[in-house]
Protein backbone atom coordinates (compact mmCIF):
# COMPACT_ATOMS: atom_id res chain seq x y z
CA UNK A 1 0.00 0.00 0.00
CA UNK A 2 1.10 3.31 -1.40
CA UNK A 3 0.06 6.09 1.45
CA UNK A 4 -0.81 9.76 -0.39
CA UNK A 5 -1.95 12.61 0.90
CA UNK A 6 -5.66 11.76 0.56
CA UNK A 7 -5.20 8.48 1.79
CA UNK A 8 -3.71 9.66 5.52
CA UNK A 9 -5.73 11.08 8.08
CA UNK A 10 -6.79 14.43 7.90
CA UNK A 11 -5.98 15.47 11.51
CA UNK A 12 -2.72 13.90 11.83
CA UNK A 13 -1.74 15.64 15.03
CA UNK A 14 -2.85 13.51 18.28
CA UNK A 15 -3.65 15.04 21.69
CA UNK A 16 -0.24 15.62 22.19
CA UNK A 17 -0.35 18.26 19.36
CA UNK A 18 0.33 21.61 21.98
CA UNK A 19 3.36 20.07 23.84
CA UNK A 20 4.57 19.34 20.14
CA UNK A 21 4.90 22.30 19.05
CA UNK A 22 8.04 22.92 21.49
CA UNK A 23 9.71 20.42 19.66
CA UNK A 24 11.76 20.53 16.28
CA UNK A 25 10.49 19.86 13.45
CA UNK A 26 12.29 16.45 13.09
CA UNK A 27 11.52 15.66 16.64
CA UNK A 28 7.77 16.95 15.72
CA UNK A 29 7.66 14.20 13.01
CA UNK A 30 9.29 11.55 14.31
CA UNK A 31 6.94 11.76 17.34
CA UNK A 32 4.04 11.85 15.13
CA UNK A 33 4.86 9.13 12.62
CA UNK A 34 6.47 6.72 15.38
CA UNK A 35 2.37 6.83 17.23
CA UNK A 36 0.89 5.91 14.27
CA UNK A 37 3.43 3.20 13.65
CA UNK A 38 2.76 1.52 16.94
CA UNK A 39 -1.15 2.56 17.09
CA UNK A 40 -0.74 0.73 13.46
CA UNK A 41 -2.41 3.49 11.60
CA UNK A 42 -0.09 3.06 8.54
CA UNK A 43 -0.07 -0.50 8.69
CA UNK A 44 2.79 -3.14 8.58
CA UNK A 45 4.78 -3.21 4.98
CA UNK A 46 2.80 -0.30 3.93
CA UNK A 47 4.49 2.05 1.83
CA UNK A 48 5.24 5.39 2.56
CA UNK A 49 5.85 8.33 0.28
CA UNK A 50 8.31 10.97 1.76
CA UNK A 51 6.39 13.77 -0.26
CA UNK A 52 2.88 12.85 0.55
CA UNK A 53 4.25 12.64 4.54
CA UNK A 54 5.42 15.82 4.64
CA UNK A 55 2.46 17.08 3.16
CA UNK A 56 0.30 15.52 5.71
CA UNK A 57 2.68 16.76 8.43
CA UNK A 58 2.90 20.26 7.05
CA UNK A 59 6.65 20.43 7.16
CA UNK A 60 9.39 19.46 4.48
CA UNK A 61 10.92 16.32 3.69
CA UNK A 62 13.87 16.71 5.50
CA UNK A 63 12.40 16.51 9.18
CA UNK A 64 10.42 13.61 7.59
CA UNK A 65 14.25 12.13 6.00
CA UNK A 66 15.71 12.59 9.66
CA UNK A 67 12.59 11.12 11.24
CA UNK A 68 12.67 7.90 9.39
CA UNK A 69 16.00 7.22 9.72
CA UNK A 70 15.66 7.09 14.04
CA UNK A 71 12.88 4.75 13.13
CA UNK A 72 14.99 2.83 11.16
CA UNK A 73 17.79 2.32 13.82
CA UNK A 74 14.52 1.33 15.88
CA UNK A 75 13.73 -1.60 13.59
CA UNK A 76 10.38 0.29 12.99
CA UNK A 77 10.61 1.27 9.64
CA UNK A 78 13.03 0.19 6.60
CA UNK A 79 14.61 2.55 4.49
CA UNK A 80 15.56 0.26 1.12
CA UNK A 81 18.25 2.41 -1.47
CA UNK A 82 16.87 4.07 -4.37
CA UNK A 83 13.21 3.29 -3.00
CA UNK A 84 10.60 4.83 -0.53
CA UNK A 85 10.27 4.33 3.14
CA UNK A 86 8.57 1.03 4.17
CA UNK A 87 6.69 0.27 7.45
CA UNK A 88 8.64 -2.78 9.29
CA UNK A 89 6.77 -6.19 8.47
CA UNK A 90 5.25 -8.43 11.48
CA UNK A 91 5.58 -11.72 11.29
CA UNK A 92 5.23 -15.08 13.46
CA UNK A 93 8.70 -15.31 13.86
CA UNK A 94 9.44 -12.02 15.22
CA UNK A 95 6.56 -12.01 17.51
CA UNK A 96 8.35 -15.14 19.12
CA UNK A 97 11.64 -13.29 19.21
CA UNK A 98 10.01 -10.48 21.23
CA UNK A 99 8.15 -12.79 23.39
CA UNK A 100 11.61 -14.36 24.49
CA UNK A 101 13.36 -11.48 25.19
CA UNK A 102 10.45 -10.09 27.18
CA UNK A 103 10.64 -13.36 29.06
CA UNK A 104 14.23 -13.06 29.89
CA UNK A 105 13.97 -9.72 30.97
CA UNK A 106 11.26 -9.28 32.55
CA UNK A 107 12.23 -12.42 34.93
CA UNK A 108 15.44 -10.98 35.70
CA UNK A 109 14.02 -7.48 35.78
CA UNK A 110 11.29 -8.85 38.68
CA UNK A 111 14.25 -10.25 40.71
CA UNK A 112 16.12 -7.38 40.89
CA UNK A 113 13.10 -5.27 41.66
CA UNK A 114 12.62 -7.55 44.51
CA UNK A 115 15.55 -6.27 46.21
CA UNK A 116 14.98 -2.44 45.36
CA UNK A 117 11.34 -2.08 46.07
CA UNK A 118 10.65 1.17 48.05
CA UNK A 119 6.93 1.46 50.06
CA UNK A 120 6.13 3.97 47.58
CA UNK A 121 6.79 1.40 44.53
CA UNK A 122 4.29 -1.13 46.14
CA UNK A 123 1.56 1.63 46.70
CA UNK A 124 2.35 2.18 42.85
CA UNK A 125 1.74 -1.57 41.64
CA UNK A 126 -1.54 -1.94 44.09
CA UNK A 127 -2.92 1.53 42.56
CA UNK A 128 -2.05 -0.21 39.50
CA UNK A 129 -3.81 -3.16 40.39
CA UNK A 130 -7.37 -1.70 40.89
CA UNK A 131 -7.11 0.80 38.06
CA UNK A 132 -9.87 0.61 35.70
CA UNK A 133 -9.19 -0.37 32.03
CA UNK A 134 -9.44 2.37 29.49
CA UNK A 135 -12.75 1.80 27.99
CA UNK A 136 -11.77 4.08 25.01
CA UNK A 137 -8.56 2.19 24.36
CA UNK A 138 -7.97 -0.75 26.23
CA UNK A 139 -5.03 -2.23 24.09
CA UNK A 140 -2.48 1.20 24.37
CA UNK A 141 -3.76 1.91 27.65
CA UNK A 142 -3.81 -0.78 29.64
CA UNK A 143 -3.71 -1.97 32.73
CA UNK A 144 -1.63 -4.86 32.71
CA UNK A 145 0.93 -2.93 30.26
CA UNK A 146 1.36 -0.17 33.16
CA UNK A 147 2.02 -3.57 35.40
CA UNK A 148 4.94 -4.93 34.17
CA UNK A 149 6.18 -1.48 32.94
CA UNK A 150 6.48 -1.01 36.50
CA UNK A 151 7.47 -3.99 37.66
CA UNK A 152 10.38 -3.71 35.52
CA UNK A 153 11.31 0.02 36.29
CA UNK A 154 11.35 -0.77 39.67
CA UNK A 155 14.98 -2.87 38.99
CA UNK A 156 16.08 0.20 38.71
CA UNK A 157 18.26 -1.14 35.91
CA UNK A 158 18.90 1.57 33.14
CA UNK A 159 20.28 -0.93 30.43
CA UNK A 160 17.23 -3.83 31.14
CA UNK A 161 14.34 -0.99 31.01
CA UNK A 162 15.67 0.32 27.90
CA UNK A 163 15.87 -2.97 25.98
CA UNK A 164 12.33 -3.70 27.34
CA UNK A 165 11.16 -0.78 26.88
CA UNK A 166 12.01 -1.20 22.88
CA UNK A 167 10.68 -4.65 22.90
CA UNK A 168 7.25 -3.65 24.86
CA UNK A 169 7.07 -0.83 21.92
CA UNK A 170 7.41 -3.26 19.17
CA UNK A 171 4.94 -5.56 21.11
CA UNK A 172 2.35 -3.10 20.97
CA UNK A 173 1.57 -3.03 17.24
CA UNK A 174 0.82 -7.02 17.90
CA UNK A 175 -1.57 -6.62 20.35
CA UNK A 176 -3.04 -3.68 18.32
CA UNK A 177 -3.40 -6.65 15.89
CA UNK A 178 -4.70 -8.80 17.94
CA UNK A 179 -7.33 -6.43 19.49
CA UNK A 180 -8.79 -6.17 16.52
CA UNK A 181 -9.62 -10.29 16.30
CA UNK A 182 -11.23 -9.86 19.65
CA UNK A 183 -7.84 -11.96 21.07
CA UNK A 184 -5.65 -9.35 22.96
CA UNK A 185 -4.61 -10.50 26.31
CA UNK A 186 -6.71 -9.11 29.20
CA UNK A 187 -5.22 -8.11 32.84
CA UNK A 188 -5.04 -11.33 34.92
CA UNK A 189 -5.43 -9.67 38.43
CA UNK A 190 -4.66 -12.99 40.29
CA UNK A 191 -1.74 -13.28 38.63
CA UNK A 192 -0.59 -9.88 39.14
CA UNK A 193 -1.46 -10.22 42.48
CA UNK A 194 0.87 -12.89 43.70
CA UNK A 195 3.56 -11.39 41.91
CA UNK A 196 3.04 -7.86 43.64
CA UNK A 197 2.71 -10.03 46.97
CA UNK A 198 6.03 -11.76 46.64
CA UNK A 199 7.81 -7.97 45.22
CA UNK A 200 6.53 -6.75 48.38
CA UNK A 201 8.34 -9.70 50.46
CA UNK A 202 11.71 -8.76 48.74
CA UNK A 203 11.48 -12.33 47.64
CA UNK A 204 13.37 -11.96 44.56
CA UNK A 205 13.34 -16.05 43.08
CA UNK A 206 9.66 -16.28 43.96
CA UNK A 207 8.78 -13.47 42.03
CA UNK A 208 11.02 -14.20 39.41
CA UNK A 209 9.40 -16.98 39.10
CA UNK A 210 5.77 -16.29 38.84
CA UNK A 211 6.57 -13.48 36.08
CA UNK A 212 8.19 -16.46 34.22
CA UNK A 213 5.17 -18.25 34.87
CA UNK A 214 2.79 -15.87 34.07
CA UNK A 215 4.43 -14.72 30.65
CA UNK A 216 4.58 -18.79 29.58
CA UNK A 217 0.84 -18.76 30.49
CA UNK A 218 -0.13 -15.88 28.93
CA UNK A 219 1.87 -16.60 25.30
CA UNK A 220 0.92 -20.16 25.62
CA UNK A 221 -3.07 -18.85 25.50
CA UNK A 222 -2.47 -16.49 22.68
CA UNK A 223 -0.03 -17.92 20.35
CA UNK A 224 -2.73 -19.75 18.20
CA UNK A 225 -4.73 -16.56 17.61
CA UNK A 226 -1.41 -14.91 16.73
CA UNK A 227 -0.50 -17.33 14.17
CA UNK A 228 -3.88 -17.04 12.85
CA UNK A 229 -4.40 -13.04 12.75
CA UNK A 230 -0.41 -12.88 11.52
CA UNK A 231 -1.27 -15.31 7.97
CA UNK A 232 -2.23 -11.48 6.46
CA UNK A 233 0.93 -10.11 6.81
CA UNK A 234 3.06 -13.33 5.70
Amino acid sequence: MIYSVSAIPSQPLLPGQASRRSLTKADAAYEEIRERILSCDLAPGSVIEQESLAAWLGSSTTPVREALRRLAAEQLVTLPAHSDARIASVSLEEFQELHTVRLGLETLAAGIAATKLTPGDVRHLRDLLVAPESASDPVRDDRSGALHRAIYTASRNRTVIQILDSTWDRIGRYRVLLSRTGTAPSCRTRAHEVIIDALERHDSDEASRLVQKHLEDTFRVILPAASEALQQYA
